[in-house]
C-alpha cells in the first residue's frame, strides 16, 4: 500500500439505510478502479463515509460521481441480436409470424435478463442479480418482466441530472422526480409500489413520477456485484457491518459482510419486503449484537 495518499472525500450516509450502505460500497468499487487504488471506511459515528486514492497522483477525486453517471452501460448482448431485435420490433405484431413473433419474445427476454456493462474507464460486468450459489439473486427486487438495463439505465440518467455541482456530502440525498420504477434499494423510499401502504401499486402503471434517490439507487446496484449482505440462515434477515479502517475493495467486502470481526464495526440487520411474490424492497436495519 503506498505511503502518500492523496485527498480525502466524505460521503454523508445513514447507516440504518441499507441502499446507502451499499450505495458506499459501489462508490469505493468505482473510485478503486478510476483511482487505480483507493480505500474507504466509516467513521466512528456512523454518519459519514471516507474514501481516499492510494496515491495522490494525478487523481482528481471531485469527479468521481460525474465519470460513473456519464458512463456507457449496455448488456451483454450481441449486436447481431440487438439488430435483429430492432428489425422484429418495427414489424406491427399483427404481421409477425408465429415463428417471429416467438424469436422476439426470446430476444426480449435476453434483453431483460442479460448481464450489464458499466464501460470505460470502469470496466465493470454486473451479473449478481444471477448469482444463484452465493444469494445474489435473493437481492433481485425487481420482477421477470421488467428489465434491469431500462432500470439501471433510468437510475444513472437520473443520477447525472441531480449529480451537477453537488458536493459529496450530498450525493446520496439527492432527489428526483422520475416515471421509471426505482430498484428500492432505498429503505427510506421502499415503500412506494406497497399496495399497504399507498392503496394501489404503481409497479403495472405507466406515467407516474415516483420520487428517487437515484445516486442510491445507481451506485448499490453497483455496489452489490461485490459487496454483499449475508443472509442469517434460510430466514429472511440480511447482515452487514460498518468498517472504521481503511480498506480496499477486497478487504472491505469481508469486512462488509462480517468475516474480519473487527472489534470496531457495527453490525446492521434488515428484512427485504415482499411487495409481491417477485417486487421486493429492502427495509430500514437495526444494529443488532446478536452472534456472529
Amino acid at each position: 500500500m503506498s505511503q502518500q495518499r492523496g485527498s480525502t472525500i466524505r460521503v454523508r450516509v445513514d447507516p440504518t439505510n441499507p441502499g446507502q450502505f451499499f450505495a458506499c460500497c459501489g462508490l469505493l468499487e468505482l473510485a478503486d478502479r478510476l483511482w487505480r487504488g483507493a480505500e474507504g471506511w466509516f467513521e466512528d459515528s456512523g454518519c459519514g463515509f471516507e474514501l481516499r486514492p492510494l496515491s495522490a497522483a494525478h487523481v482528481a477525486t471531485d469527479d468521481l460521481l460525474l465519470q460513473a453517471v456519464r458512463c456507457p452501460l449496455s448488456n451483454t448482448m450481441t449486436d447481431a441480436q440487438l439488430g435483429r431485435r430492432e428489425v422484429l420490433s418495427a414489424i406491427p405484431k399483427k404481421c409477425r409470424s408465429p415463428a417471429l413473433e416467438a424469436e422476439k419474445a426470446r430476444l426480449d427476454g435476453i434483453w431483460r435478463e442479460s448481464p450489464l456493462i458499466l464501460g470505460q474507464p470502469f470496466s465493470i460486468l454486473l451479473d449478481w442479480f444471477l448469482d444463484d450459489r452465493a444469494g445474489g439473486s435473493d437481492l433481485k427486487t425487481w420482477a421477470g418482466q421488467q428489465s434491469v438495463v431500462d432500470i439501471a439505465r433510468s437510475m444513472q440518467s437520473a443520477a447525472n441530472l441531480v449529480s451537477h455541482e453537488l458536493a459529496p456530502e450530498q450525493w446520496l440525498s439527492a432527489r428526483a422526480n422520475n416515471d421509471s420504477l426505482p430498484f428500492n434499494f432505498d429503505s427510506d423510499l421502499g415503500a412506494v409500489g406497497s399496495a399497504l401502504d399507498v392503496g394501489f401499486s404503481f409497479d403495472p402503471l405507466k406515467g407516474v413520477n415516483v420520487q428517487t434517490r437515484p445516486v442510491i439507487e445507481f451506485t448499490a446496484f453497483l455496489g452489490l456485484q461485490r459487496f454483499r449482505p449475508r443472509r442469517m440462515n434460510a430466514e429472511n434477515r440480511y447482515r452487514y457491518e460498518t468498517w472504521t479502517q481503511p480498506l480496499e475493495p477486497s478487504v472491505a467486502q469481508m469486512a462488509a459482510s462480517g468475516l474480519l470481526h473487527t472489534k470496531e464495526a457495527t453490525i446492521w440487520e434488515f428484512n427485504l419486503l415482499y411487495r409481491t411474490k417477485y417486487l421486493k424492497s429492502f427495509l430500514p436495519s437495526q444494529p443488532t449484537g446478536g452472534p456472529q
